[in-house]
């Protein structure tokens, strides 16, 4: 299959090409604005002749590709508002520009456009799936703070929690976790997770906040167009490019934690259709993190806390290596257009001093890490082909628990040929394409010792997807979605996706959908080794309990003074799955009322467990040498599974000494089901009120013994908003509000109180090219821990001043 799928994408690429040799076509591009200049975004723009369509985005831009060389009306249409333009020239291998001002009365909420669903444009309430999209001013709001993820805190839907300055795991329909990976995040395409562990690394984000046009997010599974780890959701981020976003801006942010923080990016043309865009970051910060080697923020510490205790934070070997925070970016892109082409180069480089953050094991501060990414695509009317490489090199890293020292040098390169069709009068669209991908990681210091695992690690990976979206009527479309993908580390997947939409008008639809998805094992599952935990001494625990002291001598010669306590991966591990049913409603009310309700069901398997003794079948159970005296046998078997406890069951022989191994094992159902109800009212055009309410609800069918099977994720979350959006002023209150909930993380295992979190902002504009602002997180100062673990977070207010050129 590897082999036909390999054979695939070269014959993908050499149709593209070729169609890009042949292609004589042109293309129409512009803007659709109200009279006052502001965008419209959901106008169908068609080329009355042809079949050739778009959609405006949130922007106002639209595209009409593979246009023939004539002179053509344009139909502009909204809802029950029309309008052409007519005389628009084209000539062959040229790009033709065409802008159209309205007075239309249309809403901002008829002009919500999504791409992310369908792989294509399309209209928010035509959608087949539960999407978020984050508005413009909330992406510019979150800037100062250079925290990406605070642009979906209050999300519907979203389980939200925060322990660093920039440790943040989120996720949809519970079963959060520290380094949660059940989200797909997508940067233009490129997925910079960290090989190693499969999660973000949200301080290495390689751009100004605002420089994202768009960002959406698919709550519910998506493995059937985007693949592993689609788990729970899909999180994709466009970035702007450089035609059409002209000019320079400068950012500067200081506020609390002593932040000091500059952004800066510059885009312009370079002649012959080139374009340019440059964009660099630094900031320096202290960070809520505190050392725990001599005592802990809250819960209860019991010199050790024992396994399975509830509430008790357990102290670290070493203090924080870095009392502060430095993050440091840089990237270029390039974009040559070619009529109706785009190619576009583009890389970056960032820089990492001091973000600390939860893992299984438990904290772990990098210390200096970097990050190094590059993007080619080509882009024309029915073709794109992706590339992209992404690395991380981790000289110095420390496990606070441990103090031991963590190396990493890991890479992954992708390459994706995507295609797209309409058929039978654009009643039929196709979206498809072949990917693969490649990654390498290693943990070899350069001392030779392998930190993390016992020897380098790769993976190669191939897939193939589809979409169909069938208008059966105007009111009825049917989707049909599916994916195979294939690796050499776990067994092959095909994750189906089928979804019916029905829209009463343009403005109400309702659907059903059913979705299969996988989250595939990381590295360090599948490979860990390291150690658990500093060796304990089980000799002398028997030479001072006077009935075990005369088994004393024979343990210290079987090597029980020292018994080591390991970590270990294993390397039969198979995914984690969901199949999930979704139904929902979407719907606008007089232009002003935007409602959205969803109900799902899901079926959860395959959980991989937490580190658990007894579990990896590669360590075969400890045996007591036949070649003792079988009373003495009996009386250390019998003192051993006193002294272990549980851990007895991972007792076994490693390098030909006993040690304790405890590893991971797919264990687990768990059926889930949930509401997510969300309204945004337009006061005027001016104000805007959001308010949304999750409900969440499980039931463990089947758990691992010694497994703790928690969703970290409260069953009630509360979210109401207050937003104005002016000329030259906007500022928005939010307020979140969160039940108590369990948590059960690696060793990490207590409760999360209740809290409540205001954040405000407001924006200020003195011209286009200058403006200051405030941004203020959790302003009512309630101190509150979001993850058992986790850093006690506290007010964090920051100002700001923009400059533009």
């Amino acid at each position: 299959m590897a082999k036909r799928l390999r054979m695939s994408v070269l014959i993908l690429i050499l149709l593209m090409v070729t169609t890009a040799l042949l292609a004589a076509d042109g293309r129409i591009t512009g803007r659709v604005t109200r009279s006052n200049g502001s965008p419209i975004g959901g106008v169908v723009v068609q080329a009355l002749g042809t079949s050739r369509a778009a959609i405006t985005d949130p922007s106002g831009n639209y595209m009409l590709d593979g246009i023939p060389p004539g002179t053509y009306t344009l139909n502009f249409s909204a809802g029950e508002h029309a309008g052409n333009e007519e005389g628009v020239v084209v000539s062959s291998a040229e790009t033709t520009r065409r802008d159209k001002s309205v007075d239309w009365r249309i809403s901002i909420a008829e002009t919500i456009t999504v791409t992310s669903a369908s792989r294509a444009p399309e209209r928010i309430t035509e959608a087949p799936a539960a999407v978020t999209v984050v508005a413009r001013e909330e992406i510019e709001a979150a800037a100062a703070t250079g925290q990406a993820p605070r642009v979906l805190e209050n999300a519907p839907g979203v389980d939200f929690t925060q322990s660093g300055l920039y440790d943040f795991n989120f996720n949809t329909r519970g079963f959060n976790t520290t380094l949660n990976r059940r989200i797909l995040t997508l940067i233009d395409g490129r997925d910079p997770s960290v090989p190693f562990l499969g999660a973000q690394e949200w301080a290495a984000l390689s751009f100004p906040i605002d420089e994202f046009s768009n960002v959406e997010l698919i709550r519910g599974p998506g493995s059937a167009l985007y693949g592993a780890n689609a788990y729970s959701g899909v999180l994709n981020m466009t970035t702007r490019a450089p035609r059409g976003s002209e000019g320079g801006r400068l950012l500067l942010t200081g506020g609390d934690l002593s932040t000091f923080r500059g952004d800066i990016r510059h885009a312009g043309a370079l002649g012959s259709e080139w374009y340019y865009r440059v964009v660099g970051g630094y900031q320096q910060s202290d960070d809520y993190t505190r050392s725990r080697n001599a005592g802990v923020e809250y819960g209860a510490n019991l010199n050790g806390c024992a396994a399975g205790t509830l509430n008790c934070l357990p102290r670290e070997a070493v203090p924080l290596r870095l009392n502060d925070v430095q993050t440091a970016f840089g990237g270029i892109r390039f974009d040559k257009h070619m009529g109706a082409r785009v190619l576009t180069v583009e890389g970056g480089l960032a820089h990492l001093e001091g973000p600390t953050f939860q893992t299984g094991i438990g904290r772990v501060q990098t210390t200096d890490v970097d990050h190094p990414w590059g993007r080619v695509n080509y882009n024309m009317q029915h073709w794109n082909l992706l590339a992209y490489y992404d690395g991380r090199l981790a000289e110095d890293q420390v496990a606070l628990a441990s103090g031991a020292g963590l190396w990493e040098d890991s890479s992954n390169i992708h390459a994706e040929v995507q295609t797209n069709w309409d058929f039978f009068g654009g009643r039929t669209r196709f979206v498809g394409g072949v990917a693969y991908n490649t990654q390498d990681v290693s943990t070899q210091n350069p001392a030779g010792f392998h930190t993390l695992m016992a020897e380098d690690k790769s993976e190669d990976s191939q897939s193939a997807f589809g979409q169909v979206n069938f208008d059966v009527t105007q009111s009825l479309k049917l989707v049909l979605a599916a994916r195979y993908d294939e690796s050499d580390l776990y067994e092959a997947q095909f994750s189906p996706k089928g979804a019916i939409v029905y829209s009463f008008n343009p403005n109400h639809t309702v659907r059903y959908g059913y979705n299969e998805a996988f989250q595939r094992p990381n590295y360090s599952e599948l490979f860990l080794r390291a150690p658990a935990g500093a060796p304990v001494n089980l000799a002398a625990a028997a030479a001072g309990n006077p009935a075990a002291a005369p088994l004393a001598p024979a343990l210290t010669a079987l090597g029980f003074n020292a018994t080591a306590i390991l970590a270990r991966g294993n390397a039969g591990l198979d995914v984690e799955k969901v199949k999930s049913h979704e139904v929902g409603y979407q719907g606008i009310f007089g232009g002003k009322l935007y409602v959205t309700a969803d109900y799902y069901q899901s079926k959860l398997s395959n959980f991989v467990t937490d580190l658990l003794p007894g579990v990896n079948p590669a360590f075969a159970p400890y045996v007591v040498p036949s070649t003792l005296p079988a009373p003495v046998q009996a009386g250390i078997n019998g003192f051993l599974r006193a002294a272990l406890g549980a851990r007895f069951s991972g007792l076994t022989t490693v390098d030909g000494r006993p040690a304790l191994v405890l590893s991971y094992a797919n264990a687990g159902k768990v059926d889930t089901q949930g509401v997510e109800l969300a309204a945004n009212y337009y006061l005027t055009s001016n104000w805007l009120v959001d308010v949304n309410y999750t409900w969440f609800d499980f039931e463990v069918k089947e758990s691992q013994r010694g497994d703790v099977l928690l969703p970290n994720a409260p069953e009630n979350k509360y979210n109401l908003g207050l937003a104005y959006r002016g000329n030259s002023f906007d500022a928005r209150v939010a307020w979140r509000s969160v039940d108590e909930y369990a948590w059960a993380a690696g060793v990490f295992n207590g409760f999360v109180p209740s809290f409540d979190v205001v954040n405000v902002s407001a924006r200020y504009k003195f011209s286009e090219r200058m403006g200051f602002g405030i941004e203020v997180s959790n302003a009512l100062d309630e101190e509150h821990w979001e993850s058992f673990g986790g850093d006690v977070l506290q007010r964090r207010g920051l100002a700001f001043v923009s400059l533009g050129w």
